[in-house]
């Protein structure tokens, strides 16, 4: 049995030609988590155009190190990676971007209307300090990982999620700090499409403070959809959550609906709630089941912030005993209504400390969502969660397509029965050609439920460009650096 060591130095096929032998394959370096076969990606085929910021991971998995002392190297990329010319990003610089990412996740539900940002400040290979932002007139990421690092950062390198600020609000700022600190180097994931904010890296680069921008820039996307939707539109940011059977009821022919879903999907409800800024149901769900519309993730009752709870109403008709009307339970609430509603039922709402929104009418006894839309928009509302009833899903899906995501969960069981209301009620469309076609993006389990998460045809994406490198910025396909 040849010795571990010396396998290393049997030559490898041609990375042109094929995937590199993994005996070939150096060991990981120190500063790197180490990768299991568990990692690998699932894909055999060629990478389409465009997914190579979405893919986990792009190299083969390393060896196990051996007792000797080997040379530190990068592994060879796998085929598919090495044959596409692409823009390069080498393994340290996506390790210490996705450490950047999960320091910014940790503003969800905190930071509304700012986005949710992550820092990192890196010399000589080692993080010397990390940052994120907490919320309105706190410090911003990269102000804390700089005041973290103190006179240490000057030669430093910055990895941050969004593009630094150049102007002054609530704080000063960030390129100001960048500058002062003596950064060497910005690395952003995505501009930032405020255009108080935006230019920052310009102000940067005058400064004599490289940039470089898209590293990981899908991910920093997602992350912060709610606030750049709303920055390009002023209208927020829409998802719709719903639970079903396995043949698509939402409740049984008699009404029962609790509970369809295991409480880990419940969980999973309440953790979106808690993120984002306000939650709407349709007058027939607040009348049936009273909910309360709080953020209750993990059983927790008391959180930092509750979203507003918005119920569409035309004619006023919900008593005011509901949940829905009591401040104890969670967020202001908003009534939206038609508007010739009669005025006294408004003004016992307003003296109930509820709002109320007079939008027009799309059809006989149904609101204008897209108004209602607007109007949130207008008060810097960013992300609007509707756990409908069947109505109000045809209404935001098939009627007027206002939602920009979905979140579906399937559970274990059938309910049958004509009159058992289905995910979706309303008149439906007349042909196929008409349906609302859905990207899926991801299928998953929560508990013993199936969670489908999708996407509808026509949603909302960033403009062109927005995600796209900078012409300067497109690599050749080179193997990753040592470091």
């Amino acid at each position: 049995m040849p010795d571990r060591r010396s396998l290393r130095s049997v030559p490898g096929r041609d990375p042109l030609g094929s995937v590199p032998d993994r005996r070939t394959l150096r060991s990981v370096p120190d500063s790197l988590p180490r990768r299991t076969e568990q990692d690998q990606l699932p894909h055999q085929g060629a990478i389409k155009p465009g997914a190579l910021e979405n893919c986990r991971d792009l190299w083969e998995p390393y060896p196990e190190k051996s007792s000797g002392a080997p040379e530190r190297q990068t592994p060879l990329p796998r085929r598919d990676a090495w044959e596409r010319p692409m823009t390069h990003w080498t393994d340290k610089e996506r390790f210490f971007m996705k450490e950047a990412l999960r320091l910014a996740r940790r503003g969800w539900g905190l930071v509304s209307p700012n986005p949710m940002v992550g820092a990192v400040l890196v010399k000589r290979n080692k993080i010397l300090a990390t940052g994120w932002h907490t919320g309105p007139g706190f410090p911003h990421a990269e102000a804390v990982a700089l005041n973290a690092a103190g006179k240490s950062a000057k030669g430093s390198e910055l990895y941050v999620t969004l593009e630094p600020c150049r102007h002054t609000g609530r704080t000063g700022p960030c390129t100001d700090a960048i500058v002062q600190a003596g950064v060497s180097k910005v690395y952003y994931s995505i501009p930032d499409p405020n255009p108080l904010a935006e230019g920052g890296a310009r102000v940067l680069e005058d400064s004599g403070i490289e940039t470089r921008r898209g590293l990981m820039a899908q991910q920093a996307y997602e992350l912060n959809q709610f606030f750049i939707k709303w920055q390009l539109t002023k209208k927020p940011f829409v998802i719709l959550k719903t639970a079903a059977s396995l043949d698509g009821k939402i409740a049984t022919h008699s009404g029962d609906s609790r509970w369809i879903s295991s409480k880990v999907a419940r969980n999973y409800g309440h953790h979106l709630r808690a993120g984002v800024d306000a939650i709407l149901i349709g007058r027939a769900t607040a009348a049936k089941d009273d909910p309360e519309l709080s953020a209750r993730p993990w059983g927790r009752r008391k959180m930092h912030r509750e979203p507003m709870r918005c119920v569409l109403d035309p004619s006023l008709k919900l008593p005011l005993e509901l949940k829905l009307f009591n401040p104890s339970y969670g967020g202001r609430t908003t009534v939206f209504c038609a508007p010739e509603a009669e005025p006294g039922k408004a003004a016992a709402l307003k003296e109930a400390g509820a709002a109320v929104i007079p939008v027009p009418l799309r059809a006989p006894g149904r609101l204008s969502l897209e108004r209602v839309l607007e109007s949130l928009g207008s008060m810097d509302v960013q992300s609007v969660l509707i756990e409908p009833g069947a109505t109000t899903a045809s209404s935001t899906l098939i009627d007027e397509s206002v939602v920009d995501l979905i979140h579906v969960f399937i559970a274990p069981m059938f309910l049958g029965g004509d009159g058992a209301p289905g995910m979706l009620g309303g008149e439906g469309v007349d042909k196929l050609a008409d349906a609302r076609a859905l990207d899926i993006l991801r299928v998953s389990r929560k508990g013993p439920d199936i969670h489908i998460v999708c996407r509808p045809k026509g949603a909302f994406v960033p403009p062109p460009g927005f995600l796209a490198l900078p012409e300067d910025q497109t690599a050749s396909a080179e193997p990753a650096e040592e470091f």
